[in-house]
């Protein structure tokens, strides 16, 4: 399979995860105590779980084509998306300590994945 595309589902995969979560902290938002009834309820918990389950299929879908010891390291790229998401639909600030952390991150996955 054209590599390319590989490395774009990784991307995309990681985006649904990362907007997934998104999801789920929508689904969160009013709930007041554990009340696992009224979060059954929520549209955004069950979004949130198909987002990681298509996820999770493209992941397993991809390792029949890539080195587990590369694809599960590019998962971090999730927290790339992470920040984006909380940045645009949360209004999270991005602050230099955010970044740094992400940075650190990604850069121990790409060396595990480059190994």
């Amino acid at each position: 399979m054209n590599g390319l595309l590989l490395y774009s589902m990784v991307i995309g995969g990681c985006a649904l995860s990362a907007l997934a979560a998104y999801f789920f902290k929508t689904a969160s938002a009013g709930l007041k105590g554990p009340n696992i009834l009224l979060l059954l309820r929520e549209k955004a918990l069950w979004t949130g779980g198909l987002l990681y389950l298509v996820s999770a299929v493209n992941n397993i879908f991809l390792l029949g084509y890539m080195d587990y010891s590369a694809l599960l390291p590019m998962g971090s790229i999730t927290y790339i998306w992470t920040i984006i998401v909380a940045y645009k639909l949360l209004g999270e600030k991005i602050t230099a300590r955010k970044i740094a952390g992400v940075a650190a991150i990604v850069c121990g996955a790409a060396l595990l994945a480059a190994s």
